[in-house]
């Protein structure tokens, strides 16, 4: 089994979420699943300009080059999807733009 993780929390590693996710995570891990997770704030992640050219000239590939490139393929091969988000505050705007590129 495989999970991916996003933390949008800007503490990343160090925060209230993190104290949530990373015992879900070591559970899944002693599962016997295979754990990848990524920061928000690590990543290069723009947004869509919305000229849809992933409709159009290639159709289901994004032309633009940041990390959704790298982390298309690991989201089509993961069986569980884990998303994290502080409650404190409005959706981060990575975040955002992770989920609605």
């Amino acid at each position: 089994m495989k999970v991916l993780a996003i933390n949008s929390s800007s503490q990343m590693g160090k925060g209230n979420t993190a104290q949530i996710l990373n015992p879900f995570l070591e559970g899944m891990k002693e599962a016997g699943a295979k754990v990848e997770i990524y920061y928000t704030q690590k990543l290069n992640i723009k947004s869509c300009t919305g000229i849809f050219q992933c409709w159009y000239k290639t159709p289901g590939k994004c032309y633009i080059n940041d990390d959704m490139q790298m982390l298309y393929p690991k989201l089509r091969k993961a069986d569980i999807w884990v998303f994290t988000i502080p409650v404190y505050l409005d959706m981060p705007g990575k975040m955002q733009i992770f989920l609605n590129p």
